[in-house]
């Protein structure tokens, strides 16, 4: 492909930046219009300490609005959407707010790094390599949000898993002490907050649904299917039954939490039974060569001497 084939792909990809960014902009402008309305009538303004800090929640909005104009206008199928709504909320961050950054980063992305892989590889003079870069920098794009988002759910959910043995041991202490589930979850979660924010933010999440929904084991049921973890299923399908049924509350959590710490001790023996196997390649790699070096160096050096004596 030419170099006379490819300028006018790009010009008309240009152009189409253009027309969003001008699209965006006034988005963005007309937004900005109504928050200072709102600052003034508040008797708040814009200080100039904090220009750079606004200059970046207006870049972020502006990704944001143009997800939310990708999301309104049906390109993206119920399924891939519910998906990422999925993995936004197990990986603790709310769909609502999250899903429309996340696909305005993609599409900026996308339209960003081709350009820019473009003009970096310019200096190679083969356009077979640009396109293959822009063609590069366009999977880069697609597919680096949804890497980093599935790193940050597994994160989240080890820290999850990890320390809800302790916040059902202190919410079995707040039941013994009278107080009802959904105070209690909002008071482990407040004694959580700073030593285990992920656990602290589930908590408090579903001690607010039931607060708002009108049948409360949803709430309990929704802690599952939030995060798919099986902890989490079967504390929530404890508590719902709990509930539904008028079983003591701390005999449940008790067990819960002694099950819980079970699992964690047998995952710990598995991953301690597999170091054997894991050691065995750095054993061969690095110790044997030594070993040989040893064993068969002073015979080695032997036998060069006597050929060469």
């Amino acid at each position: 492909m030419t170099h006379v084939m490819l300028w006018p792909i790009l010009a008309a990809g240009f152009t189409l930046m253009i027309i969003a960014a001008a699209l965006l902009s006034e988005v963005a402008r007309r937004q900005d219009q109504i928050d200072e309305r709102i600052r003034v009538a508040q008797g708040r303004r814009r200080s100039a300490g904090t220009a750079r800090a606004n200059r970046v929640e207006d870049a972020v909005g502006a990704i944001r609005r143009l997800g939310g104009i990708i999301l309104q206008s049906g390109i993206l199928s119920s399924k891939t959407t519910a998906d990422l709504e999925q993995t936004l909320a197990a990986a603790g961050y709310r769909p609502a707010s999250a899903l429309p950054l996340v696909v305005g980063g993609k599409v900026a992305l996308m339209g960003a790094l081709p350009f820019l892989a473009w003009f970096l590889t310019e200096g190679s003079g083969d356009s077979t390599i640009q396109l293959v870069a822009a063609f590069g920098g366009v999977s880069i794009g697609l597919f680096l949000p949804d890497l980093i988002i599935g790193r940050l759910r597994k994160r989240y959910l080890a820290e999850v898993e990890r320390g809800l043995p302790d916040a059902l041991d202190l919410l079995v202490i707040c039941a013994d002490a009278g107080l009802p589930l959904e105070t209690a979850l909002d008071r482990v979660a407040m004694e959580f907050r700073d030593s285990d924010p992920p656990t602290a933010n589930e908590l408090a999440l579903t001690a607010n649904e039931m607060k708002m929904l009108p049948d409360r084991r949803q709430a309990l049921v929704n802690i599952g299917l939030r995060t798919n973890l099986e902890t989490l299923v079967a504390l929530g399908g404890t508590l719902a039954q709990t509930l539904q049924y008028g079983t003591p509350l701390t005999q449940a959590l008790r067990v819960l939490s002694n099950e819980m710490r079970d699992t964690m001790l047998v995952r710990f023996e598995e991953k301690a039974a597999r170091l054997p196997v894991l050691l065995t390649l750095p054993m061969i790699g690095f110790f044997l060569p030594c070993v040989i070096i040893v064993v068969l160096g002073p015979a080695g050096v032997q036998v060069y001497h006597m050929l060469h004596g």
